[in-house]
């Protein structure tokens, strides 16, 4: 009797046993003890960090872990979640691989897509492996660390250059020049020191002058005012005469046209030779026939008879 009693507390004691170990393996992938879990399948091209028990998140809270990690190919691994969110995952949801700190950290986050339709227990959601700025940052400096590397050995170059000519004496020539600028600095001051007065009442007077230049400006508005209307009303005569010095212009052309052309009396006289040879031979022979009319005024009345005189 007592040694049935001892197997059935060593029985006892084994599936008690098993009992935690089954209740601790579900609580390590967060999986509900007295409540069924939803596993969904995902894949992602690569899940550094990411191993059985990683943390999943949905809205920053957690709702699970990841309960395998497969490769399934080159270039894809295939990773199963446990997730105790059992009120489901919408169909067009993603899930993201992201750091979750700055020293290498990874966990799982579940964008929700807002759709009334839901990923039935063993679906499959769309994995995205998210880099992070800190891995931006990463391969930012494995980009830059070449050029960074030869900056600072150009740097050191420059150093040691500076080093040795401040070794070679260059140290006094800087400390000559800093002492021939401090004294610089100090002579200028007291230059302005001593004519501070003569540039505070320069100022002033520029000051005057150009309060007075305004006084002018105002007493003198209406006269300025009447200037440019006389201007303006000159301007106005002079645009006036000018058309009409235009028109004066234009009929000159036209004149000067028809006496080209030798039409009237002017145009006739200049193109027809003729015409001025015997004006020429008239006026002559008139003034033959008044020298002669001076000198012998008798045979000119000889001529003529009392009856046609009167």
């Amino acid at each position: 009797m007592k040694k049935i009693q001892n197997e059935i507390k060593i029985g006892l004691t084994i599936v008690i046993a098993m009992l935690i170990a089954i209740i601790g393996f579900r609580l390590m992938q967060d999986v509900p003890i007295f409540r069924p879990s939803l596993q969904l399948y995902t894949s992602f091209e690569r899940v550094d960090g990411v191993t059985a028990g990683t943390s999943v998140y949905m809205a920053g809270v957690k709702i699970g872990s990841v309960n395998r990690v497969r490769l399934a190919g080159p270039d894809s691994v295939e990773v199963v979640l446990n997730l105790s969110y059992t009120e489901g995952i919408p169909v067009g949801s993603r899930a993201f691989i992201e750091p979750s700190d700055l020293i290498g950290g990874k966990r799982v986050r579940i964008l929700h897509s807002g759709k009334d339709e839901m990923i039935p227990d063993g679906g499959y959601i769309e994995g995205v492996y998210d880099h992070g700025a800190f891995a931006e940052f990463q391969e930012f400096a494995a980009d830059i660390k070449p050029d960074v590397e030869s900056s600072a050995g150009s740097l050191a170059n420059v150093l040691d250059q500076i080093d040795e000519v401040l070794r070679e004496g260059g140290k006094e020539d800087l400390q000559r020049t800093m002492a021939s600028l401090h004294s610089s600095s100090r002579q200028i001051d007291r230059l302005l020191q001593e004519r501070s007065q003569d540039l505070e009442s320069s100022i002033i007077s520029l000051k005057n002058i150009m309060q007075n230049l305004d006084t002018l400006s105002s007493d003198r508005q209406s006269q300025l005012d009447g200037i440019l209307e006389n201007l303006e009303t000159t301007s106005e005569e002079l645009g006036l005469i000018s058309r009409e010095l235009g028109g004066v212009s234009s009929e000159l052309h036209v004149m000067m046209q028809q006496i080209n052309s030798g039409e009237g009396t002017l145009g006739r006289l200049i193109q027809d030779p003729s015409l001025y040879e015997n004006l020429d031979s008239l006026a002559v022979n008139l003034k033959n026939i008044s020298r002669r009319l001076d000198e012998e005024p008798g045979h000119f009345l000889k001529h003529m008879r009392l009856i046609d005189i009167f």
